[in-house]
């Protein structure tokens, strides 16, 4: 008998609606009132993992299963967290090698600081584009362009806001980024259709953000143009400490091509070490020891120019460890939210208030919305709400490609955003700039959302199952 119990407790414990609200916003209330607080996030994390661990034994999950549910949370986000320690040892080893230095040099000296914020929007909308992930962009063509805009005296806080935003926009609109491929398998939906129907939301959403970097670029050339002596001895600094050469892009260019070319993240960034420990060792004359130094502790600068010490004394496995931690809780707290059944219920709940097609897409960008406050992380956000959901857009005729519109405007843009999302710890690791100050300036993430919902409600692209697919199509809203 007890073994019987044990085994149906294992599987699943009927959720009712109040019991997973209170599941749900007792954990993320213990977070957001520790962040608000001034505790670490990774305290906040720990934290509700535990409000969540009783809440299990509450419902009367046994200490096996919330354990077991836990580490299945962690083992989603392994790769994640091995990417970032890759990351780490890279960003180190292209200092070392001269690569970093070389992107620094030419940037500064060949953008003009009003166009900065407007150009690193679009050159990380293309990069990313072109190489299908936001995640490789701000490694790469990111991590030069944000000491760029300290060398030009440009806020570094605004910068990381307009590498994440363009980066974001690229690559829910590449045809080869795994978010929308998985996106539009997950709905059924032809690929390139649902990279048309995302077009409705995301062309307002991206004019708009670039029209703000720009009077952010305009509002910030007063104090940049005072710092033209600044970026001189920043430049001489450069030139006097590395050898700077074209050679030495090699390795960026190899991780992006590589990257266009759909290869397998991991071994693409280690060929990426290996790679600029080769030009470390050819062109800076370091030695292997210290190669291998800076990749575990980091990069170490002291040149007496306080603006290249602060730009380039960064990187290495070591300082990724913090995001590492981070990283592992919040796929314990998820791994914990998906066993209890808490995210499916309040999903399956929203659907009795879909009273109409704009409803319908409101109830979806809520659900997403709940999946990634949640800690599901993006994937499970792209997949989850297409199989809850599908069904009612099919009897509403609504086209599948709508459903996966809202799930993309939601889920693939709002990560960077939460605090305890894998995403923004990433982004702060790379950039060097703490999710509560890019935030507010990570334009796209809020404004996608609101959009697409904004478009249901007026019958933008709000498409019929045998409507043809077009950007900025008008029809009544139903």
């Amino acid at each position: 008998m007890n073994t019987n119990t044990a085994k149906n407790t294992s599987l699943m414990i009927e959720m009712s609606f109040t019991k997973a609200a209170c599941g749900f916003f007792i954990p993320l209330s213990t977070v957001i009132a520790l962040v608000l607080n001034g505790a670490p996030i990774v305290v906040a994390l720990l934290s509700a993992i535990v409000v969540s661990c009783f809440f299990s034994l509450y419902l009367g999950y046994k200490w096996d299963d919330i354990q077991e549910s836990a580490l299945k949370g962690v083992a989603r986000v392994f790769s994640a967290t091995f990417m970032m320690i890759l990351v780490g040892m890279m960003i180190a080893v292209w200092i070392e090698s001269g690569s970093v230095p070389t992107l620094l040099y030419y940037g500064i000296n060949f953008i003009n600081p009003t166009y900065f914020l407007p150009l690193t929007f679009l050159v990380c909308l293309i990069t990313s584009m072109t190489i299908g992930t936001s995640w490789g962009t701000a490694g790469t063509v990111g991590l030069a362009l944000i000491g760029v805009s300290g060398g030009l005296g440009i806020p570094l806080p605004i910068t990381a806001g307009a590498i994440i935003s363009g980066a974001l926009v690229g690559e829910k609109l590449s045809p080869i980024s795994s978010t929308t491929i998985l996106t539009a398998a997950n709905t059924g939906v032809n690929l390139i259709d649902h990279i048309i129907s995302m077009l409705n939301t995301t062309i307002p959403a991206t004019l708009i953000s670039l029209l703000l970097f720009t009077y952010l670029g305009f509002t910030h050339m007063g104090h940049a143009a005072t710092s033209v002596e600044s970026i001189v001895i920043l430049a001489d600094g450069l030139k006097s400490n590395f050898n700077i050469s074209p050679i030495l892009l090699i390795p960026p260019v190899f991780v992006l091509v590589l990257s266009a070319m759909r290869k397998p993240a991991i071994p693409v960034f280690i060929g990426g070490i290996v790679l600029g420990g080769v030009c470390a060792l050819i062109f800076q004359k370091t030695s292997f020891t210290s190669v291998l130094n800076a990749s575990i502790s980091g990069y170490k600068i002291s040149s007496g120019i306080s603006s290249i010490d602060e730009l380039l004394n960064r990187g290495g496995a070591i300082s990724m460890a913090s995001t590492v931690y981070l990283c592992i809780c919040a796929g314990m707290f998820s791994g914990i939210l998906d066993k209890q059944g808490i995210l499916s219920t309040l999903m399956n709940k929203l659907l009795t208030y879909a009273k109409s097609t704009g409803g319908l897409i409101l109830s979806t960008t809520i659900a997403c919305l709940v999946l990634m406050l949640g800690g599901a992380g993006q994937y499970c956000t792209l997949t989850l709400p297409g199989v809850a959901f599908r069904k009612s857009y099919e009897e509403r005729d609504v086209h599948p490609c709508v459903l996966g519109r809202t799930m993309e405007d939601s889920g693939t843009m709002v990560g960077s955003i939460i605090p305890w999302d894998v995403s923004a710890f990433y982004y702060s690791s790379i950039l060097g700039v703490s999710m509560l100050e890019y935030a507010p300036y990570t334009f796209i993430g809020y404004m996608t959302p609101f959009i697409s919902v904004l478009c249901a409600y007026l019958g933008v692209g709000v498409f019929r199952i045998n409507q043809e697919i077009r950007p900025l199509t008008l029809r009544a809203a139903i």
